[in-house]
């Protein structure tokens, strides 16, 4: 029989990461459903800007580039 291991090892993810992924999964699963559903909100906004700027790389933060659809 094997032992539990005492950490969890997630390919690709760094020792650093592991709080925010914690602190990602507390938000989605905290008990009042706003909170979910604002975080949830908040990594599509996120998506979406990352996606944006992959499109443009060469828009900077306040250099007056606004992206409307």
């Amino acid at each position: 029989m094997r032992k539990p291991r005492a950490g969890t090892v997630m390919i690709g993810i760094q020792p650093a990461e592991l709080p925010w992924l914690r602190m990602l999964v507390a938000l989605l699963r905290h008990p009042d459903p706003s909170t979910p559903e604002l975080t949830r909100r908040a990594l599509l906004y996120l998506h979406d800007a990352a996606a944006r700027s992959a499109l443009h790389p060469s828009a900077k933060p306040g250099d007056g580039y606004l992206h409307c659809s």
